[in-house]
């Protein structure tokens, strides 16, 4: 929709600018040849049929938009069946199994899955974020992070998940940031070595978030927010996780900065003043 809106307010102003030309000759015919005041009508006559050229033109992507918004929410709403008898199962089984090895790997499965259902309602998060307006609310952030990293340290036991959290109650888009923070903890596991540290840090001011991998070149951090650039292609993802969390940032008015060096890791900052309590 915010697309649809961008394309008819340029084509909008294209016709303006066609208008404005029209108006000076007319100006011109007015003060040379004394031609009435009746040219003022028109003037409106024109911006008329210039609103209604444009709604015109951008009708077909308007269509376009209802069409694709109503497909994802039907796809959503099929989503949930699926979903639910995944986690139905699961407890069925967890119920006939007592060997502790099988035991871990449901636990896997379950946290999984229960990742799955959080990126179904993100998507639900973004088409609400798209279309309607998405409140803000006061929160821990200590609270949130806490749990995250412990689904990581569940998931992902591979990894040393370290972190100092001072408790810190925010104003902001909750759903926005806990998802802000899930990308932030999945590049760095993606992008560290086995065994390596992901620390994670929140004071008073600021929440850090930093691991031990590849690490980036300055070229890498040129295009760092840039959507589908990865500094990988060998790694799984579209590469648009960074630019959603630069959007959030932005939308929220937290400053981001990123610290990385070729093979010594990377750090995310993000600065919090504007959303604390």
């Amino acid at each position: 929709m915010k697309e649809f809106n961008e394309h008819f307010l340029t084509a909008l102003f294209f016709n303006f600018v066609l208008i404005g030309a029209l108006v000076g000759g007319v100006l011109l015919s007015i003060t040379y040849f004394g031609l009435g005041t009746w040219l003022f009508f028109v003037f409106a006559a024109l911006l008329g049929v210039s609103w209604i050229l444009a709604r015109h033109a951008n009708e077909p992507l308007s269509q376009s938009a209802k069409v694709m918004k109503q497909l994802v929410r039907d796809n959503l709403h099929e989503l949930n069946m699926p979903l639910s008898s995944i986690d139905a199962n699961l407890a069925m089984l967890k119920k006939s199994i007592s060997v502790p090895k099988n035991l871990k790997r449901l636990d896997r499965i379950n946290t999984a899955s229960l990742m799955l259902r959080e990126r179904y309602e993100e998507v639900e998060y973004t088409l609400k974020a798209e279309f309607d307006r998405v409140e803000k609310e006061e929160f821990l952030l200590d609270a949130l992070l806490m749990k995250q990293i412990e689904r990581y340290k569940e998931l992902f036991d591979g990894y040393t998940f370290k972190y100092s959290l001072a408790p810190l109650m925010v104003n902001a888009d909750k759903r926005g940031f806990s998802r802000v923070v899930d990308n932030l903890l999945s590049n760095a596991v993606k992008y560290s070595p086995k065994q390596s540290e992901i620390m994670v840090t929140l004071d008073s001011e600021k929440l850090s978030i930093a691991d031990n991998g590849i690490g980036m070149d300055e070229f890498d951090l040129l295009h760092l927010y840039e959507r589908y650039y990865q500094s990988d292609n060998n790694k799984t993802g579209m590469g648009i996780g960074l630019s959603l969390v630069k959007r959030y940032c932005d939308k929220e008015k937290i400053v981001i900065s990123i610290d990385s060096k070729k093979n010594q890791g990377t750090t995310v900052n993000l600065k919090l003043g504007h959303i604390k309590r």
